[in-house]
């Protein structure tokens, strides 16, 4: 039997072996430069194009989905600068406020003004004997039964994003609850303060719980470490 015929009677090679051919021999190309001009390849609109053609469009296909990547970290970013330079603004403001007062205003005006809250609740919790409590409706005592409600949260401390709990969201926003339609709530933590923050929104989508919490564990620990020496001074 002559070589041709060995040949002829040999079962053709399987699409795995010359995948696994061409992955353990990557120059086999560049020995046969004629073969990428020769070999041609169905286009998803009928015509064959060649296999440098192919190539050609699979790079500008990957350079687009790159640039547009990069478009997005690059707004990603911007964004995160506008973020920052809010959450400095509002550094500034709180430190110029001489007492409570001011500072629980101006807590509120920043987040209305600079964020775009739609609803501000602050709840900062003090003994059921504290001589401030009823004279500022952002106090409430330690005993109160709605407390309870809270009580995972302000144990955990993790900040909470999404729709609140019809109860929840009527202890925070009072008369306005209904109108909420999606909230952050971040636990005020500082050595001599224990309280809530939350921002409300009038758009479902604008706060989920797949959302990321840096920011809001950063503006928990400014407003917290804002109002801890104007409370403890009452």
């Amino acid at each position: 039997m002559s070589t041709q015929q060995k040949v002829s009677l040999q079962e053709p090679p399987t699409d795995e072996t010359v995948v696994a051919f061409l992955e353990q021999d990557p120059t086999f190309f560049e020995r046969h430069p004629e073969l990428v001009e020769r070999l041609q390849i169905p286009h998803v609109c009928g015509d064959a194009i060649s296999l440098v053609e192919h190539q050609v469009a699979r790079l500008q296909q990957q350079n687009r989905q790159l640039k547009a990547r990069l478009d997005e970290l690059l707004e990603v970013a911007r964004d995160n600068d506008r973020l920052a330079e809010r959450m400095h603004r509002l550094a500034l403001e709180l430190l110029c406020q001489q007492d409570l007062d001011g500072t629980l205003q101006a807590l509120k005006d920043g987040l209305r003004n600079q964020f775009q809250a739609d609803f501000v609740a602050l709840r900062l919790i003090v003994p059921a004997n504290s001589k401030r409590l009823g004279a500022q409706a952002d106090l409430v005592p330690d005993d109160d039964p709605a407390l309870g409600q809270f009580q995972r949260f302000l144990t955990e401390g993790r900040p909470v994003c999404g729709p609140l709990p019809a109860e929840q969201a009527g202890f925070l926003f009072g008369r306005s609850a209904s109108r909420v339609r999606s909230a952050a709530l971040v636990r005020l933590r500082h050595p001599s303060l224990n309280g809530m923050l939350s921002i409300g929104s009038l758009d479902a989508d604008r706060f989920q719980p797949t959302h990321g919490t840096v920011f809001l564990r950063q503006l928990a620990d400014l407003a917290a470490y804002s109002l801890a020496p104007h409370l403890s001074r009452q």
